[in-house]
């Protein structure tokens, strides 16, 4: 809002002189009615008329300010904050989307936000109009005549009391809606993201059930709302109707004895009709205030998650164990060095939400142009480690260097330069098949081939059944894909960035032996291969590598040739021996 102090002012002014326009004009009719009355010359009345005139036209251009200036920066609000939480949602570490729906970030970049909006543009406008409004007009008519004033005035403590006591349930109200939405939302979008696993199981009937209760139960909490905003409506409308009815008999009987004019009372009569709306408009901006409140919260509660900060930990020069000096980072921050080395110290993670430590001392080198396997049981924790070098998150224990340099000394976004990851959950966005190799290049940046990347993915025989090749536009999350399809594009993205070290999250999964035997021919021929790190249970990859790391419960447990471990026996040849039964099977 600090970005936003003059438009405040200005329409801060601009309310105070549409409100100043608005109670001049029953002034003026006032001074016009006892005119009138006295039956003065044609040209005052015709003066009167015409001053009249000009306080409507300039109390209409003033709240056409007013509007324009308030709602405007309502708007830009909505837009910069919107643009922030965007931002803030793309630096979030990976850690704090385990535990958080899409869905309900979605509600909060929305629905709350739009609250938020209403509250800044027509709750602060509404709120000022409705105090300047109220200031005034019951200054002008205490000057017409005070005991009247404070007659129709009676209504007002218990106007305060309602709007104190129905504020607070519609802020509970508000609240609880919010929250219903997210979950409703959130559920809309998991099922559509899932539809093929819901077909799949012929769930469509529980999906459609699941959503309806939650719908009802959204459904509900909007009606228990409505009908207290309702309850508030209509106690204003009869308080306002109550001091209107005694004004009329107090003030009649005034006129009657001559101690205020007819046109005196004509114009009190028009003051107080003016106090009807702020007494409306209060019940309507204090909703807003509530559902404003109560959207603010939410989104404070993203926002205040702490971000991840690309910056060098131990200060500007990288001073520390194993840091660079001012002379040694390049002009992003990156540390000057063309080691690819990766090694991994003691390491120990364990995530927040849990007790148990996923990965406990662990060491490990990757060097330069080497290849290495990962293998395990599910849950031994191969994708943790892989995440934990790209520093998608921070070791709980231990340390992770890169270059010889430790992980935290590096700019996170010049760390994650020097890796092309494939992820176990295989992601595409909603764009071609090229867009989708591309990904991670800047528009004005020179892209490489996308046909020799797709190629060197095994994608060369796919991309002839496709109707537009490389320009296919593949649909949200790669829908019209097969599973071997996807993994392989997302290969394609990872080999056209060029990284001098890949990691591979099990990429090979959902691709036939066939194919794989042509990416990993293609990937181990290269002339300047990169380092090249998998977790992976695939016999054909096993068979190529340097060097297999096996991981069992969190910990290193054997390391070495394929041919040195199943001669050792233990937990490798195990899963080695289950993995040729698994692949002949599939075979026959």
């Amino acid at each position: 809002m600090k970005r936003h102090k003059i438009a405040l002012l200005f329409g801060a002014v601009s309310v105070l002189l549409t409100n100043l326009f608005q109670v001049w004009s029953p002034w003026l009719v006032r001074q016009a009615v006892d005119h009138l009355q006295a039956g003065v010359a044609r040209s005052l009345i015709a003066r009167d008329a015409g001053l009249i005139l000009l306080a409507v036209v300039l109390q209409g251009i003033f709240l056409f300010t007013m509007r324009m200036t308030l709602i405007r920066m309502s708007r830009r609000v909505e837009y910069e904050l919107r643009n922030d939480m965007f931002d803030h949602f793309a630096r979030l570490p990976a850690s704090a989307y385990r535990t958080r729906k899409v869905g309900d970030l979605m509600s909060r970049a929305t629905n709350d936000l739009d609250a938020v909006r209403n509250f800044l543009g027509p709750g602060i406008m509404y709120s000022a109009n409705t105090i300047i409004t109220f200031i005034m007009a019951v200054t002008l008519m205490c000057r017409i005549d005070v005991r009247l004033t404070l007659v129709s005035l009676i209504p007002l403590p218990i106007l305060s009391l309602a709007v104190a006591r129905l504020g607070a349930k519609l802020h509970y109200y508000y609240e609880a809606i919010q929250a219903s939405f997210a979950a409703l939302t959130a559920k809309a979008q998991e099922t559509l993201s899932g539809i093929r696993v819901v077909k799949a199981h012929v769930e469509e009937d529980g999906e459609y059930r699941a959503f309806r209760r939650l719908h009802e139960d959204y459904t509900e909490k909007n009606r228990g709302m409505i009908r207290i905003w309702s309850a508030m409506g209509g106690i204003l409308s009869l308080l306002g109707g109550i001091a209107a009815a005694v004004v009329l008999w107090v003030g009649g009987s005034s006129v009657v004895h001559g101690r205020i004019t007819l046109g005196e009372m004509v114009a009190f009569q028009i003051y107080l009709a003016m106090l009807v709306w702020p007494m409306i408009a209060l019940g309507w901006v204090s909703n807003l205030f509530q559902r404003g409140a109560a959207s603010m919260e939410r989104i404070r509660a993203i926002m205040d998650l702490p971000a991840e900060e690309d910056v060098v930990r131990n200060g500007a020069d990288g001073a520390g164990a194993g840091g660079v000096g001012a002379d040694g980072v390049g002009a992003d921050g990156a540390p000057l060095t063309t080691d690819a080395t990766v090694e991994l110290r003691g390491v120990g993670f364990q995530y927040p939400e849990t007790d148990r430590f996923v990965l406990r001392g662990v060491d490990f080198t990757l060097r330069p142009g080497e290849t290495v396997a990962i293998v395990g049981r599910t849950g031994a924790g191969k994708t943790t480690l892989l995440n934990l070098i790209a520093r998608l998150y921070e070791p709980t224990e231990g340390a992770v260097l890169v270059g010889g340099i430790p992980a935290d000394q590096w700019p996170r976004g010049a760390l994650r330069r020097r890796f092309g990851i494939v992820p176990q959950e295989t992601f595409l966005f909603s764009d071609t098949i090229g867009a989708n190799i591309h990904f991670g290049f800047d528009d004005g940046e020179r892209k490489p081939d996308a046909d020799r990347v797709a190629r060197r993915a095994g994608l060369e025989a796919d991309l002839g059944q496709f109707p537009a090749g490389l320009d296919t536009v593949i649909g949200e999350r790669g829908i019209t894909l097969s599973g071997g399809q996807k993994q392989r594009v997302a290969l394609a993205r990872a080999l056209a960035l060029e990284r001098p070290v890949l990691l591979l999250d099990d990429a090979f999964a959902s691709v036939d032996p066939g194919t794989e035997e042509q990416i990993l021919e293609s990937l181990f021929g290269l002339e300047h291969r990169p380092s090249i790190l998998l977790a992976t249970h695939r016999r054909s990859a096993l068979l190529r590598v340097n060097r297999i790391v096996v991981l069992d419960e969190g910990r290193i447990v054997a390391s070495g040739t394929h041919e040195s471990l199943l001669t050792e026996g233990g937990l490798y040849a195990d899963l080695y021996r289950r993995e040729e039964v698994v692949e002949e099977l599939e075979a026959l």
